[in-house]
């Protein structure tokens, strides 16, 4: 009896745990070149459809970089639709997609202070021509000998 339990306990754990990888329905590569060129796609038979290229920008110049781009579609677990965008340049990389959490909005009292301190003018800290550096944090000039006499 104790056999039969463990061998559906293990079956049940495989089956959760380890499953069989989705096959791919279609791929496409391109390596390009060298250079940075590529491009590859793939989708599979549980719906997941990924592409992505790479290419060069400002290419011949002294700005040149590399620009990839690609996105990802999947079902999620619960049957919820995730698609993902990116995008990665000389600015980093932007993300995108429905399921990324966004910040809630800035609430309007906030958001018209935050007008309000734009719109001020500024007005620099006066500087005494007696004392220049009066915002300067004081320069200690103490000096300290450290001996190496204990006394008990």
């Amino acid at each position: 009896m104790r056999i039969l339990l463990l061998a559906a306990l293990f079956g049940l754990v495989h089956g959760q745990y380890f499953q069989e990888p989705e096959k791919i329905v279609s791929y496409s590569r391109d390596l390009g070149d060298t250079r940075g060129h590529y491009s590859f796609s793939y989708e599979t038979e549980g719906g997941i459809l990924q592409r992505e290229s790479g290419s060069r920008k400002y290419a011949g110049t002294s700005d040149e970089t590399q620009l990839i781009q690609g996105s990802v579609q999947y079902n999620a677990p619960d049957g919820t639709p995730i698609a993902m965008s990116w995008t990665a340049d000389e600015f980093g990389t932007q993300v995108s997609g429905t399921h990324i959490p966004t910040p809630p909005p800035i609430p309007p009292a906030i958001q018209r202070a935050l007008e309000w301190i734009a719109n001020q003018p500024s007005t620099p800290e006066p500087i005494e021509k007696d004392n220049p550096t009066q915002n300067a944090v004081p320069r200690d000039n103490r000096q300290y000998r450290i001996s190496s006499n204990k006394r008990n």
